[in-house]
């Protein structure tokens, strides 16, 4: 089994952040957001964000985002992917096999609109609850290795991933390597943990 982080990896560019500037282009109103989810992906890109401050973000935003908004969420998340489709890297999509693993921060509701392309049985994501407007789990750092040894037993062939916020998960690969737009270059995973 190979694994693979969504972000930055089989798609160009954060998907939840691009999500809220497609979601802001919609509706104004969530500007008052904008510095709260600039800092927290400066955070994110630093290798400095804690889980607990992105449950707070997300929680935040989200149910304001909700209770304010009149959108109906299926035409979003659609119209969303015609938008951002092309974001989706044709090699990394030809590299998926259908017993390998995306494990991702990227939200269920957004992966599972594209989950039969991704070809894999295999998915793993934080689970954000629509209907209830809940975070249930956020699929980040330490959580993807517990989440990932709830499910599986398998061993991890080869990871790829763009962030050091992976490097717990690094730790159940055989190999690991860094993904930077189209370059792919295999670590010593042994200088990162």
């Amino acid at each position: 089994m190979n694994a693979y982080d969504f972000d930055n990896t089989i798609y160009d560019g954060e998907s939840i952040y691009d999500f809220f500037m497609f979601c802001l282009k919609k509706d104004i109103w969530l500007i008052k957001f904008f510095p709260l989810v600039l800092f927290r992906l400066i955070e994110y890109k630093l290798n400095l964000l804690k889980i607990e401050k992105i449950y707070q973000t997300c929680e935040t935003i989200i149910n304001s985002f909700f209770k304010h908004s009149k959108f109906n969420y299926d035409e979003l998340i659609e119209e969303f992917w015609k938008v951002n489709h092309k974001k989706l890297k044709k090699e990394f999509l030809d590299m998926l096999k259908e017993d390998d693993l995306i494990i991702t921060g990227c939200p269920n509701f957004l992966i599972d609109y594209i989950k039969d392309e991704l070809k894999v049985k295999n998915i793993i994501c934080t689970d954000f609850d629509l209907k209830n407007k809940k975070v249930n789990f956020i699929c980040f750092g330490k959580n993807k290795v517990i989440a990932f040894k709830k499910k599986y037993k398998n061993k991890i062939n080869k990871f790829y991933t763009d962030s050091l916020a992976d490097v717990p998960f690094m730790e159940l690969a055989n190999e690991v390597y860094f993904v930077n737009k189209n370059s792919i270059k295999k670590i010593d995973k042994s200088k990162y943990i």
